[in-house]
């Protein structure tokens, strides 16, 4: 007898699992950076129009990286009028800002990635450059993939933190 109940107890446990279907999307590998704020900028000109970059050290920007992972960069402008730009506020770049100081102007933020930098720069479509304040901000967030989606609206930074558990 119980030679016969070992025998269905083995049969029950090998029948009755299974593999489940596929979870959702971890967060183990996501990468993101500290705030950093650029100390200095270098001037450039590219077909005519100047701008300011500033080049961070970001190592964990590999070619495979590049090739498959969606890399967003986010900013506080913090130099700016409050009225153009509200402290605590935080946008993806790139940014486009438009005021007036005498004629209405755009400031142009923006990040281009290569291996293991990437590359803050800002352009103003006046090519008017008082200098740019040391108080901005920026951070940029690595979410490794490989398969493409549908085009969405590119997520705020709330939502971004929210869903990979990242401290703001």
């Amino acid at each position: 007898m119980k030679h016969i109940l070992f025998i269905a107890a083995t049969l029950l446990l090998i029948t009755a699992c299974k593999k489940g279907g596929t979870g959702p999307a971890g967060t183990a590998n996501v990468i993101y950076s500290k705030w950093f704020k650029p100390d200095t900028y270098t001037k450039d000109t590219v077909f005519g129009i100047w701008g300011f970059n500033y080049i961070q050290a970001a190592p964990e920007i590999t070619q495979q990286m590049l090739d498959t992972a969606t890399i967003f960069t986010f900013a506080k402008l913090e130099g700016y009028n409050p009225f153009i730009w509200r402290p605590g506020q935080v946008g993806l770049l790139p940014i486009t800002l438009t005021y007036n100081t005498g004629v209405v102007t755009r400031d142009v933020w923006s990040a281009g990635y290569t291996v293991g930098t990437i590359r803050i720069r800002m352009t103003n479509d006046m090519n008017i450059y008082p200098g740019i304040n040391t108080s901005h901000q920026f951070r940029y967030i690595i979410i490794p993939g490989g398969k493409l989606t549908g085009r969405q609206a590119p997520p705020t930074y709330e939502e971004v933190c929210r869903r990979y558990n990242i401290p703001e």
